[in-house]
């Protein structure tokens, strides 16, 4: 049986954590970068940018993890903990989708894939504008408690449990 991922499942899940962090910071932390990159509007450039790039990452995760498939950490523990695993693992995936295409939705102005390329935006309704935006501002409170929840169960894992689950998910050690 296997009981890690592999190394690129492990380097893919350790970089799209670090941008969705960063991701998430430059909407609250424009103050702070807002003068490194040109403005408001260039917060706001590069938060569309890693969100998109977060989206191909997840997109591009996915299809890594139908190849190498996941272990079979928790085969001893108890089925609703298993089936609790894969329900936050799956509602993570989701929002990892569907926070970037939401954003992407409802802006009425083109994005600048990182200054280099104009994404111009799409001819919705402004009813589905709306929507796009009301999912985009709620859920990042529902992507803020699985971040922590997952945090959090997998170091419990690590210290409380010390079962591998953390370790499975680490760089391996020389």
């Amino acid at each position: 049986m296997n009981d890690r991922y592999s190394s690129a499942q492990i380097g893919l899940h350790w970089l799209t954590a670090v941008l969705v962090l960063c991701t998430i910071f430059l909407p609250y932390g424009q103050d702070l970068v807002a003068d490194w990159l040109g403005g408001t509007g260039g917060v706001f450039t590069l938060h569309k940018s890693l969100g998109l790039t977060i989206l191909l990452l997840t997109v591009f995760r996915l299809l890594v993890r139908s190849v190498h498939g996941a272990p079979h950490l928790l085969a001893d523990n108890a089925v609703w903990q298993r089936r609790a695993a894969k329900a936050g693992h799956l509602a993570l995936y989701l929002l990892l989708l569907l926070m970037p295409l939401s954003g992407l939705l409802f802006g009425r102005k083109p994005v600048e894939l990182f200054w280099l390329v104009q994404i111009d935006p799409l001819p919705l309704s402004d009813g589905a504008r709306a929507l796009a935006r009301q999912f985009h501002l709620t859920a990042k409170y529902l992507l803020f408690i699985l971040i922590l929840g997952h945090a959090g169960i997998a170091l419990w894992h690590h210290y409380r449990l010390r079962d591998g689950v953390l370790r499975a998910m680490l760089p391996r050690r020389n």
